[in-house]
């Protein structure tokens, strides 16, 4: 009860994020056309490649997103000056669809129109992208309006071939989810993590805003009592209800603690909800079903059943499952 309590104030506090990080792509060409199709609302054309040889150059995907909102086009496609008062309201309520791809919040709403109308539409702009939210959600190199796709080519720190590498590259075999510590410090940050904000605050044992410590080493076992010891110690029982915090009969969203290309998975009528046939119908039981991503891995986000019986079949105990550790007739027939 008190952890559904809890859950149901921090999904009425939290925006309905876009899971941000988790597909990543090197073709900064996909990114050009997902931002003209989300911000701009229309197809590229040829003076969009000016902003694909930025991204190859090392600009990030924050700072094209700024550019196109602060443009001139977007402000003659969606300022329209015949709603009169209304005008620059609307305009505030667009660029929070289109940077951080949910509706206002009547607070924020309110704050912003006033600040457009002190000191113009590109403060707005401003103060988005440079937000604590637009951070955690998509970080620098995020796309937003594209479903959880990351930048991860180009002239950055990280190379295109070292973004999602196959083994360990932190230095630390201990370290599980290694590969998602791009800047190689030892931690988990929030931007670095490719699951639902609700899975990264479940492995977030001591509630300090990073993982660290034995919340990633190899072995460590989450503290009695904690969220996911409930999911560890769950090996093939019902987590339909687990995971329906609010109990409204379905898993929403912002309730699933996996992937998003998973939660798209099992919701085969695409309303943006499981239900509980749809879990139960929508378990893969081979390699391929499961690798909901392609990129020939199991991560735990992907993988549809407890906690426990992820860590049985990673034999190496790298934090993902790799195709010659897969165990076909080891897979749960029941629970999550």
């Amino acid at each position: 009860m008190f952890r559904g309590l809890l859950f149901a104030g921090l999904l009425a506090l939290a925006p309905n994020y876009a899971m941000a990080q988790q597909p990543c792509t090197t073709d900064a060409r996909r990114v050009v056309d997902e931002l003209y199709r989300h911000m701009l609302e229309r197809t590229s054309d040829s003076a969009s490649q000016n902003w694909v040889e930025k991204l190859n150059s090392g600009t990030t995907v924050r700072a094209i997103v700024r550019e196109i909102a602060r443009s001139q086009e977007h402000l003659q496609r969606f300022y329209n000056s015949t709603e009169g008062a209304n005008a620059t309201r609307n305009s505030v309520a667009t660029f929070y669809r289109h940077i951080l791809g949910r509706q206002p919040d009547p607070g924020g709403w309110d704050s912003l129109t006033n600040l457009a109308n002190q000191q113009g539409v590109q403060a707005v702009v401003d103060t988005i992208i440079n937000s604590e939210e637009y951070t955690r959600t998509f970080g620098d190199w995020g796309v937003p309006g594209s479903g959880g796709v990351t930048y991860c080519g180009g002239n950055r720190n990280q190379s295109a071939s070292t973004a999602y590498p196959q083994s360990n590259t932190s230095g630390n075999p201990q370290m599980r989810y290694a590969d998602l510590d791009r800047n190689h410090n030892g931690i988990i940050e929030k931007n670095e993590w490719r699951g639902s904000p609700r899975s990264f605050f479940i492995h977030d044992w001591n509630n300090d805003g990073v993982l660290s410590g034995d919340e990633i080493r190899v072995g460590a076992v989450p503290p009695s009592g904690s969220m996911e010891a409930d999911d560890y110690n769950m090996s093939a029982t019902d987590r339909f209800a687990y995971l329906d915090v609010n109990n409204n009969g379905y898993i929403d969203r912002n309730e699933w603690d996996g992937s998003l290309d998973t939660f798209y998975q099992l919701d085969v009528n695409r309303d943006n909800r499981i239900t509980r046939p749809e879990l139960n119908r929508g378990r893969g039981s081979n390699f391929a079903s499961l690798d909901a991503n392609g990129d020939g891995r199991i991560s735990l986000g992907e993988w549809q059943w407890s906690h426990r019986s992820f860590d049985d079949m990673d034999t190496n105990k790298n934090g993902v499952i790799e195709r010659n550790e897969f165990r076909n007739g080891a897979v749960p027939t029941s629970g999550r």
